[in-house]
């Protein structure tokens, strides 16, 4: 496992950011202890890694951090769990909110890339060669996004994303023991990574278990495309929905309850991000569980220089709660 600057600091008897000073040659370390840290990390064989590097030397001491929705409780547990960390290491953080706007996420890269050391973007929705434009610059961690094709990102660029195979398809499976014979999927924006990859899951595991998928999207995968996602369902025929994440899952509840029809007696929902408070919503949703907490830690891993991987997973699992039952022994329309 490569050595990290936690471990080069901890030898050396120095904070985090005075060893990425030292070894960074800044002036403002003295002589003596810079020599003990570089002596240090040649014993161990330390390798800065590639955005630590451009940090060590850098000017402003802040991180971008770019999101498609600041309202998302799944973005609020993220951005905490960056600041925490890149706060105890001296670095400041610049938050912007794309709207969901390619526009707007392109305007923000332009205007933080001359005010930040590095920037994070999480679930970017441009396509891969403005990332790789734009990793070119200065240093990105790209959160809850891959590139299609991994070979091809720069040394700058970092990526660190949620595995959403295990819990979809973990959702398949549970609806498929509940009676479930088909379901109908809520997608979100079309630029989504996130959104193909969950796609992709449901299509292979409704396939192997002879269940019928129907996809249907949202503009805006938040509350109120949730209500207006009711619009484009069969709810005649429909016994399973699977939303894109929690936030549509609710939005999709309030309408549902307010038609009178019952979850689950009448029809099963399954959300994505575990991100909601306990008890907003009614019943109790089941949902694949990914912690957006770890990926805003691993996030600010590979800022620090703790990460030597150029890309790493978190796991998902599914999280059965009441929002889903077993399948109406008929349809409404039968």
């Amino acid at each position: 496992m490569a050595t990290t600057i936690r471990q080069v600091a901890a030898e050396a008897g120095v904070s985090i950011a005075t060893a990425s000073r030292a070894l960074g040659g800044s002036t403002a370390v003295v002589e003596a202890t810079r020599q003990r840290v570089l002596g240090v990390a040649a014993r161990l064989d330390y390798t800065p890694s590639r955005l630590g590097r451009s940090l060590a030397t850098g000017s402003s001491g802040n991180v971008g951090v770019i999101l498609p929705d600041v309202t998302n409780p799944f973005y609020t547990s993220f951005l905490a769990a960056l600041e925490s960390t890149l706060g105890s290491r001296d670095l400041g953080i610049l938050v912007g909110d794309s709207h969901e706007s390619l526009d707007a996420e392109r305007a923000l890269i332009g205007r933080m890339a001359t005010q930040v050391d590095a920037l994070v973007l999480a679930s970017s929705r441009l396509p891969d060669a403005e990332i790789i434009a734009a990793a070119r610059r200065l240093p990105i961690v790209l959160a809850n996004r891959r590139l299609d094709d991994a070979a091809v990102a720069p040394a700058t660029l970092s990526q660190v994303a949620l595995d959403v195979g295990p819990g979809f398809t973990q959702a398949v499976e549970h609806l498929h023991s509940l009676g479930h014979g088909s379901i109908v999927y809520i997608d979100g924006p079309p630029q989504s990574w996130s959104g193909r990859q969950k796609r992709a899951t449901l299509t292979r595991a409704c396939a192997r278990l002879g269940m019928r998928l129907t996809v249907t999207a949202v503009a805006r995968p938040d509350f109120a495309g949730g209500r207006r996602a009711l619009d484009s369902i069969d709810l005649e025929n429909a016994t399973a929905i699977v939303a894109f994440n929690d936030q549509v899952a609710l939005g999709l509840l309030s309408v549902l309850r307010e038609e009178d029809v019952s979850v689950p007696g009448r029809v099963s929902i399954v959300g994505c991000d575990d991100s909601l408070p306990p008890g907003l919503a009614w019943p109790h949703l089941t949902t694949v569980h990914g912690s957006s907490s770890t990926l805003g830690e691993l996030a600010a891993a590979s800022i620090v220089g703790e990460s030597a991987a150029p890309s790493e997973t978190v796991p998902t699992r599914l999280i059965a709660r009441d929002s889903t039952g077993a399948a109406p022994a008929t349809s409404v329309s039968s």
